[in-house]
């Protein structure tokens, strides 16, 4: 799959539009949604303003919180998570708050294993709750687990490895870095400790040395010399979402100021190639890639800023 060069500004705001639309036909067919999806509608809804939006996001989240109740840890708990903890800034439903309150607890539960990707998306998720879910105490607990898997797993030149029992057995998955890298930049968000950004920018310059694609773009889920040169759609979507907010630390004076910055880092470019190289393939799989209408919308919003 060759780079696509005319995937701009236009082309990307088509493409999220095109996917809010699968989105909300989704909801009229009174179909369950993904956190993905209800998340692309939920962030379309706060840049547009759109009446038709924010229905279908009321009728969307007021299902969700119903099936709540049940909901019972899974793989998608961190975004489901998420997504509660930022609705609440456009809904004054309480069952939003109490949701995010179960779904901590489940998580913290599982603090203290073994699985590096799962357990540094849950830090991230209860790091991204903070501000509405008993901050004094969750986030401190966060930093705490954030720092017990870093120490454990990462080795310095060597990426961060999948499991904290095996710090030098397998290591260099995509998932592992990227899941690492935001949940780093969560906590560098949280307590303006600048180790924690340093190491999330060593982490994504290890998975672009070890896993990138020269030729189309996007990141290998193992390394080059991987027999089946797999690159998953999810995290490469979360690989640009990482590198759109590393480029936009990379933007600010007093972060360049203080940390020590890679020379060759792009990192918006790179996330431009990226999501140039999986345009197609979401072209192609309708509502279960509304996360690449999430990450074409912060890359929008970081070149706003720019």
């Amino acid at each position: 799959m060759n780079c696509r060069i005319d995937f701009g500004v236009e082309r990307q705001r088509e493409t999220i539009e095109w996917l809010a639309q699968q989105v909300l036909e989704k909801v009229t067919r009174g179909e369950a949604l993904d956190p993905c999806a209800l998340f692309l509608l939920l962030r379309c809804y706060c840049a547009t303003g759109r009446a038709d939006f924010g229905d279908a996001l009321g009728i969307a989240l007021a299902r969700a919180l119903d099936d709540s109740a049940s909901r019972t840890r899974s793989n998608d708990t961190p975004q489901w998570l998420m997504l509660f903890a930022e609705a609440c800034a456009v809904s004054d439903d309480e069952r939003l708050v109490t949701a995010a309150l179960d779904l901590v607890r489940m998580l913290r539960d599982g603090w203290g294993g073994d699985n590096v990707e799962a357990l540094m998306w849950s830090v991230d998720a209860c790091l991204a709750a903070g501000d509405v879910c008993e901050p004094r105490e969750l986030v401190p607990a966060a930093i705490d687990e954030l720092e017990r898997l870093a120490g454990a797993a990462y080795r310095p030149g060597g990426g961060i490895a999948r499991l904290v029992a095996e710090p030098d057995g397998q290591r260099g998955r995509l998932a592992d870095q990227v899941r690492a890298a935001s949940a780093l930049l969560a906590g560098y968000s949280r307590t303006a400790r600048l180790p924690y950004a340093m190491l999330a920018e060593e982490l994504m310059q290890f998975a672009r040395r070890t896993l990138w694609d020269d030729r189309a773009g996007g990141f290998f889920d193992l390394g080059t010399g991987s027999p089946d040169g797999v690159k998953s759609l999810a995290f490469n979507c979360e690989a640009a979402r990482v590198l759109c907010r590393l480029a936009a630390l990379h933007d600010d004076a007093d972060y360049r100021g203080a940390a020590v910055l890679a020379p060759d880092a792009e990192y918006a470019r790179d996330a431009d190639r990226t999501l140039a190289a999986l345009e197609p393939r979401c072209r192609e799989g309708g509502i279960d890639v509304a996360i690449f209408g999430v990450a074409l919308g912060e890359r929008l919003a970081l070149r706003s800023a720019e």
